[in-house]
Order: structure tokens, then C-alpha cells, then sequence
């Protein structure tokens, strides 16, 4: 086969195949569109994902940010309870085993309703009022107590001796106990370090008023009351009936135990008002040397109890 022959050859087979499809610009562009519009698809749909997951973590880990270490809770509150140190006889448990669990509108006595808890009065939001004429009242025992004492002893506030997280030694506090039907009923405590003259030794001196509808101590008269529930005193001891002005005080004396104060006087008023007054010879927690004697005689302390400038409500 020569040149031409196989030129020729060549030139048959091309007319023979089929042409190659014209080029269309538009059916291009629309396959490069559709692309895409797949491969946003697939990222959008990853970012979901990741965002889900991320929504997830969070509600895991922000909880513990605002509890230092401690379980997660609903709300993002802590489970922690708050905890005060005591020096001395703390306040007593509340006659009010369960407490409020509402923070809601002002009340005055116990609403009606099919609700059962318990609001807090006076627009408080927990169970101690820290201004107004509750707050003041606590105040007003404290200045009281102090006029009521004899000469040569005297209350003087002091600064306890390493024991930087124990507080005050001489401090105040009005509390919410409970409704008694539309009642409020609190209870106002105080107590202060005392001591005498030119004598060492730094005695404690404890008051609590609670008004009446209490029912810490049920109708139990005079020592039945102090010894049915001696709060505060602690330890092995004896209760003695004393006559104050006509009163019979119930005054519990004892040793004192691992935290209780070592003498306490229980007088109760003819509406159930509740007058108690703790003393010993030491202020515990404090670094200050204990006194050699209690701070008041029993007939002291009988006195106080039955003053009725501590017939409070």
C-alpha cells in the first residue's frame, strides 16, 4: 500500500465513525450547580451534627462551673449545703421540720389553697429577717439582756483568739419558725461574751425568746418543760424550780457536755411565750480563759428569764 492508498484508507474510516455530541454550555453549567449543590448538602449536614454534639457537652459541663468541683444540679445550683461555724450553743433546729419551698408574693399567716408549703413572711426570701422590725427586735433583747445584768459584771465584746472563721462573739438573729394557723411565730436570740472587773476569765451569756404558738416543749410545766428537751445545757445534771417575783423558773444545770453552755433558765408565759437564759464560764471556741464561777446565780438567771420585758411577739 502506497501514500494515497493509505491516505485514502484513513479518510473512509473517519466518515464512517459517528461525530462526537456538539459541546453545550448550559447542560455544563447545570451538572456543575447540581455538584454543588451535593456537596453542600453533605457539609451542612456535618455541621448539624457537630452542633448537636456540641449542645450536648454543654448541658454536661456547665453545670459545673458554678460548683467548684461539685455534683451538677438542676438549675445550675449546687447541692452544697452552706455551712456556718458555731461558737457555742448554735441556734436551736426550728419547730419547723420542713421548711418553705417557695419564694413567692407576700403572706401574711397561712395561705389558703391546695398548696402546702410554707411562704416565707414580711417578702423575706429564707427563714432570718435581716432589717426591719423583726431584725430590730433581736437587737432590742440583746440591749436588754445587757441592762439586766448586776453590777460588776458587764457584756463586752471581744475578738476571739485563733479562731478567725468563728464570728462574732456577740451577735443577734430574728428567725421565722412557723405558722400557728394565721400566727407567725419567731424566735429572737442573742448572746454576748461577759466578764467582771479586774478578774480574768471571759464567761458566755445566751438568750433566746420564742413567741408564742411554739411548740417545742409542749404544755409540760415547769421542770417537765426544762427537761424534755434542755437545749441549751449539755451533759449530766438536775433541773431545780425557782422562785422569780412569783414565777417558777425551771433552772437546768449541768456540765456543760461537748458543746452546750452549763446553766439554763426556761420560763414560759400565760399565752405559751417561751423565755430561755444559758450561761457558762467559758466562751467556747474563743482562745479567752474561761471565768471561775458561772457568770449569774440561779436566781439571776430565774430573774432574767421571767422579766417581762421579754414578753415578745
Amino acid at each position: 500500500m502506497n501514500e494515497h492508498e493509505l491516505k485514502s484508507a484513513l479518510q473512509d474510516v473517519m466518515v464512517a465513525s459517528s461525530p462526537p455530541p456538539p459541546m453545550s454550555p448550559e447542560a455544563a453549567l447545570d451538572r456543575a450547580r447540581r455538584a454543588q449543590r451535593r456537596r453542600q448538602a453533605t457539609w451542612g449536614g456535618g455541621l448539624a451534627g457537630l452542633a448537636v454534639v456540641a449542645i450536648a457537652v454543654g448541658a454536661v459541663l456547665v453545670p459545673n462551673l458554678s460548683g467548684g468541683g461539685g455534683a451538677p444540679v438542676a438549675g445550675g445550683q449546687s447541692s452544697r449545703p452552706s455551712v456556718t461555724p458555731t461558737d457555742g450553743p448554735p441556734s436551736k433546729p426550728s419547730s419547723a421540720t420542713t421548711g418553705p419551698t417557695t419564694t413567692g408574693p407576700t403572706t401574711t399567716g397561712r395561705p389558703s389553697g391546695t398548696s402546702t408549703s410554707t411562704p416565707w413572711p414580711n417578702g423575706q426570701t429564707d427563714r432570718t429577717a435581716t432589717s426591719g422590725p423583726r431584725a430590730d427586735k433581736s437587737v432590742a433583747v440583746l440591749n436588754d439582756l445587757i441592762s439586766s445584768l448586776p453590777g460588776g459584771l458587764r457584756a463586752q465584746d471581744k475578738t476571739r483568739i485563733g479562731f478567725p472563721d468563728y464570728g462574732p462573739m456577740t451577735r443577734t438573729q430574728s428567725q421565722f419558725a412557723d405558722y400557728a394557723g394565721a400566727l407567725e411565730v419567731w424566735e429572737y436570740l442573742a448572746y454576748t461574751p461577759v466578764e467582771r472587773a479586774d478578774v480574768p476569765g471571759v464567761g458566755h451569756l445566751w438568750i433566746q425568746v420564742e413567741t408564742k404558738g411554739n411548740s417545742r416543749v409542749g404544755d409540760r410545766p415547769g421542770c417537765g418543760m426544762a427537761t424534755s428537751r434542755p437545749y441549751p445545757v449539755e451533759g449530766d445534771g438536775r433541773c431545780d424550780l425557782v422562785d422569780a417575783g412569783g414565777a417558777k423558773v425551771a433552772v437546768v444545770t449541768g456540765d456543760g457536755g461537748a458543746n452546750g453552755l452549763e446553766q439554763a433558765a426556761f420560763h414560759r408565759f400565760d399565752d405559751g411565750t417561751l423565755v430561755i437564759v444559758g450561761q457558762s464560764r467559758e466562751y467556747r471556741n474563743s482562745g479567752h480563759p474561761a471565768m471561775a464561777e458561772l457568770p449569774l446565780t440561779a436566781q439571776q438567771l430565774a430573774a432574767i428569764a421571767a422579766d417581762p420585758k421579754f414578753h415578745l411577739d
